[in-house]
């Protein structure tokens, strides 16, 4: 009954959001291939466009070695940019997922919010790094990030550094999705690397944390291609400090689409965009979920000829699917996985649309 409630009382908003796409669409910005990221102004909320979020994943290991791997992500969907003067006025849906993966005893934990702003119970500010769901929070600045998020399972507070620049996916910032339109895009850029100290707390114990941790930022005012279904996102972390992102976009036939790209990111901090061709990936095995039924894809073979680099990626355990019930109302897979092969590490990956 509570989730079927939650569920109910979601509808207004996601009602108000596909509604306001066929009347409010002039009223966003597109994304084109000649935007020029702003630093810092593109790390705050930027009201012009439609869809934008803040993605970290990491990789954490507490004083003895135990490891755990998080998400924590703030979405926040326009609306309409009207001004009201009633606090219950609508014009954004602010959205954070947040998970947990213990991988000593192999449990998923993971909850979603969501929020239409009124009260300030949600929001994200336009001149500040400040974006905040419920209790999930970030904060702070490009060279200093703070995260914050809980519920009766779990939390975390850590302090995130960036240990390399930030790097610009696609064109220079300027990441294309799909051959239908150049304005199915986004602006995209990554801290591939962050330094990241902390607490963490399972049930009623806390953990004192030190890892490494990823974060995305995109901005975006489409969607995916009419022949698109969903994809698969690797953010890859290697032991001899290199990074590799790869985002492959589906089709609905399966075939990868020829939009599908990636960053690879050396020990120097400098990188270079990767193109469909300049990578193979090979699934090695699936993995059936009990919750969805869904088929996903379990193990990788991952090559880049161009680096002589050849990597096996594989979850530390199978149930790390997402239920987002009380906010997208839809599912997906992102978990933390061990790579091996010519050069050992960790990843996260996500996969959407099975």
């Amino acid at each position: 009954m509570a989730r079927c409630k939650a569920i109910k009382n979601l509808f207004p908003f996601f009602f108000l959001f596909f509604l306001a796409s066929a009347i409010s669409a002039k009223e966003y910005l597109d994304v084109t291939p000649y935007y020029e990221v702003k630093f810092p102004e593109d790390f705050f909320y930027r009201k012009d466009y439609r869809i934008q979020w803040w993605y970290f994943t990491g990789h954490l290991f507490d004083e003895k070695g135990r490891e755990f791997g998080y998400e924590l992500t703030f979405f926040v969907l326009g609306v309409q940019k009207s001004q009201y003067e009633s606090k219950f006025g609508v014009n954004n849906i602010y959205i954070s997922h947040f998970a947990v993966s213990d991988v000593k005893e192999k449990k998923f934990y993971f909850t979603d919010n969501v929020d239409s702003g009124a009260y300030d119970f949600a929001g994200s500010e336009d001149n500040q790094l400040k974006t905040w769901v419920g209790k999930n929070e970030l904060r702070g600045t490009a060279e200093r990030m703070h995260v914050t998020a809980s519920d009766k399972n779990m939390a975390i507070d850590l302090v995130l550094i960036p240990a390399k620049p930030a790097v610009l996916n696609g064109e220079k910032g300027y990441s294309r999705k799909s051959g239908e339109s150049p304005y199915i895009a986004s602006i995209y850029f990554s801290y591939s690397h962050l330094k990241t100290e902390g607490k963490l707390r399972i049930g009623n114990k806390v953990f004192r944390m030190k890892g490494k941790s990823w974060f995305d930022r995109e901005i975006s005012s489409g969607e995916l291609g009419k022949g698109q279904i969903g994809w698969d996102w690797f953010a890859i972390q290697l032991a001899d400090n290199r990074e590799i992102l790869l985002y492959i976009l589906r089709n609905k036939d399966g075939s990868f689409n020829p939009y599908s790209s990636g960053t690879f990111i050396h020990k120097d901090g400098k990188y270079r965009h990767l193109l469909a061709k300049d990578f193979k990936i090979t699934i090695l095995d699936y993995y059936r979920s009990e919750k969805t039924g869904a088929r996903y894809p379990s193990k990788w073979e991952i090559k880049i000829p161009s680096e002589d680099l050849s990597l096996r990626i594989t979850p530390f355990f199978s149930d790390q699917e997402f239920l987002g019930t009380y906010s997208t109302g839809n599912y997906y897979w992102e978990g933390t996985c061990k790579v091996e092969g010519d050069v050992t590490g960790r990843a996260y990956v996500e996969m959407t649309g099975y």
